[in-house]
Parts: C-alpha cells; structure tokens; sequence
C-alpha cells in the first residue's frame, strides 16, 4: 500500500469518527515556509492558481478541482488524483461538486484561513462547515519515508546554498546579484524554489529582501538560505565578515555558537519546545544582553518546518506551549541583535527523534571570514 493510499484511508477514518459526510482540502496557491500546505501534502500537487480544491467523501471517492481551467494537464501529471477538474468559475464547479458528491450534511474544511470571504460563504449556501485542519495535521504528524527522502536531500541542497553564499561573498558585489548566485547553485542541484533574506552593512538590524546595494569591505553578511524541494524546506542561517573580524564580533558570534550547541543538547521527542527558547536566552542573557532576548529586539528562537504541518508551531519561544514529537522538523536559530555588532545569524534545520536531533546539513555554523 503506497503512502497516498494511506493518507486516503486515514483521512476517510477521520472524516467518519468526526461525522462528517466528506473533506474539502483547500489552497489559495501561495505557499508559505511558516504555513503548511495542505493541498500540496495531500494531493501531491504544488498548486499554481488562486483556487485549488480536493473533495473527499466519505464513500471514498477523491475529486480535484484546480483554477485556472488550463492547469488541469498539469495538475493530472503531478498529483497522484486521477478525477481532474479545471474550472474557470471555481465557485459554482465547486458547489456542483459538493452536490455530486452528495455532501448534504457537515463537511470538514482544511485550509480555510486561505479562502476569501465570498469562497467561505458559498460553501456554508451548501452545507454545514466545520474545521478540519486537524486532520491533515494528523495525517502529517509522522513523516512518510518519501518525506524524509526528501528532506535530506533539501538539507544537502541547502549546503551548497551555503557554500554558494560563502564563495560568491565578495566586495563590489550587488545583493541581488549575490542572491542570485545562490539560487542558481540550489535550482541546478535540484531545489524547486528558494526563500532568501539577506543584509550586508556594518550594523545590520535586521535581514530583507536583497537590495541593489554592493558588499563593501568590512560589512558583515548575513544570510538566511532556504531551499525547498518536494515541499520540504530546510534553512540555514549564516554570517560571513569582508575582512578581519573585531574581537567583540568574533567574541559575539562564538557566544552565539555556544547558545545553540547548548540548546540543542534540550531537544528530543516529548521536551517542551520552549525549553530550547530558553536555554538560549539564559546564555545570551548572562552575557549581559537580556533585555535583547524578547521583543522589540527579537521574535522568536525557532519555528517548525513542513508540508502538511509546522509543528511544534511558527513561533518558538519561552511561551511555546507544545511539546516536542518525533519526526518533526525545526528551524533553531539564536538569531540575535546586539548594541555592539548589530543583528547576527546563526542556526540551522534539525529533525527531531526520540533520543535527540539529525542534523540536516554538514555546513559547520560558525562566523566565516573573507579576506579582502
């Protein structure tokens, strides 16, 4: 049995124990690092329009509806559904659907945070709407081997990411063209897409979109390199000097260094999230920067990472409520602003397991330097 006859099977138990006479699983066709994609995860479709649906029934019977009308070629090529619909009216095809498929009582809607107002309300016309997020994150809660296939295979993609950023780091420079190198490296090594911040300035307060700015001598780069593949995200975070480093940025980076490896040591199956958060600030903390740990100068130590869910959340801190599952992936970087350097990167993708961490990359974190 495949692993899409599997999520098929749990999907229709859960539809069923809740009472409910079917699924819609729903995306508006932005993908997010810090939202899952439930339509992507179940139908194994990275969706392309603004409308985009799976129907389920209860009886078992799977329908996929996708705007705009011509992307229903590709969409019958990618995502293992075989019953392919496009629309050029999603409102009134999906309705049609929903009769067809003789949904007349509650059905569960996923994603429904990404529909517009007028979507939402069609829906409710037909039926009675319940949540049903949950049962996608049930499906995700444990990795298929597929999954982790790919995963690891964004992890080494993110690596040459990393290594891109540390070669084409140079004065003169232009933070696109710089961003660009980058992509280019992760798009030939197989990534579908890539999300990347950049900064480079000798106090930088935060990362952005890449500017048309040129890397000067002397400017700390900062970097976030976040491949996706297969839907799989993996980020690292790194920090790379033009020039002789200041001993307070070498001492700086080190601590930051040490704030992760000690936060890590926090991290297996069944551990509250947040006691990673707050083994980092208790270390940057007695180095005298506490007030710098929390908001406005810092949001968050870390966030899960996924397709069909982002646990343990998109926001990791000494609040964080959940606990920690095994395989889970998440993002622990003790990212930090501080008076003397500015902001500084520092962090990396781990999945988690019941006696500790994989590592997803073998790019070592450390504060790299460039010599001019």
């Amino acid at each position: 049995m495949n692993d899409n006859t599997l999520k098929l099977e749990k999907a229709l138990r859960l539809v069923n124990q809740k009472g409910l006479d079917g699924l819609i699983v729903y995306s508006n066709g932005v993908r997010s690092m810090l939202r899952p994609g439930y339509l992507h995860y179940f139908a194994g479709l990275k969706p392309l329009g603004p409308n985009n649906a799976v129907i389920i029934s209860k009886d078992g019977h799977v329908r996929l509806l996708v705007e705009p009308e011509w992307d229903v070629a590709r969409a019958s090529k990618k995502s293992w559904i075989r019953d392919v619909t496009g629309s050029s009216n999603f409102i009134k095809d999906l309705a049609g659907m929903i009769h067809e498929a003789k949904m007349e009582g509650s059905i569960g809607v996923a994603g429904s945070r990404e529909m517009t107002e007028d979507l939402y309300l069609s829906i409710q016309k037909e039926v009675n709407v319940e949540p049903a997020d949950d049962i996608i994150e049930e499906l995700a809660r444990e990795k298929t081997p597929d999954e982790l296939d790919a995963l690891r295979k964004t992890g080494k993609i993110a690596d040459i990411g990393s290594q891109a950023f540390l070669e084409y780091a140079r004065i003169g420079i232009r933070e696109y063209e710089f961003s660009a190198e980058i992509e280019y490296a992760m798009r030939s090594a197989g990534a579908d897409d890539n999300f990347i911040l950049l900064s480079s300035e000798k106090h930088n307060t935060a990362m952005h979109n890449p500017r048309d700015k040129r890397l000067s001598e002397g400017d700390i780069i900062l970097g976030e390199i976040t491949p996706v593949c297969d839907g799989q995200f993996v980020q690292l975070c790194r920090t790379v000097v033009l020039g002789e480093p200041s001993p307070v940025l070498k001492r700086s980076y080190d601590m930051l260094v040490r704030a992760l490896d000690e936060s890590l040591k926090t991290i297996r199956a069944g551990v509250p999230a947040s006691l990673m958060s707050k083994t980092m600030n208790k270390i940057i903390g007695e180095a005298g920067y506490a007030k710098y740990c929390y908001p406005p100068h810092m949001r968050a130590r870390g966030h899960g990472i996924g397709v069909g869910s982002i646990a343990p959340g998109e926001v990791i801190d000494d609040d964080t409520q959940a606990i920690l599952e095994a395989s889970q992936a998440v993002i622990v970087h003790p990212n930090q602003y501080l008076p003397e350097t500015g902001y500084l990167s520092c962090g990396e993708t781990y999945l988690v397991t019941d006696t500790g961490i994989e590592r997803l990359s073998e790019t070592e974190t450390k504060l790299y330097v460039k010599a001019v």
